[in-house]
């Protein structure tokens, strides 16, 4: 199986808080998987960097073996990777 996302140390502050810290991850193809905690755990804040909603303050993600950073919401979404809303 090869990998089709990579999630290396990610993390986010916003100003002093830190949302997230040191996330880790590997999806391989063909597999599912979840991510579950408490209201405030970062669960959104991890699929907004995933998704480039927003940009980590450090960390990785790679996609089909292409770095995300730097990269604009709609050309991740030309790569094959989105995001929903609750409404």
């Amino acid at each position: 199986m090869s990998p089709i996302l990579q999630v290396s140390d990610l993390s986010k502050s916003f100003g002093g808080l830190k949302v997230t810290k040191g996330v880790n991850l590997t999806v391989n193809t063909g597999e599912r998987h979840l991510l579950i905690g408490p209201n405030g755990a970062g669960k959104t804040t991890v699929f907004n960097l995933i998704t480039g909603v927003y940009q980590p303050t450090s960390g990785a993600v790679i996609f089909n073996g292409k770095p995300l950073a730097g990269l604009r919401v709609n050309e991740i979404v030309e790569l094959g990777i989105a995001r929903t809303f609750q409404n």
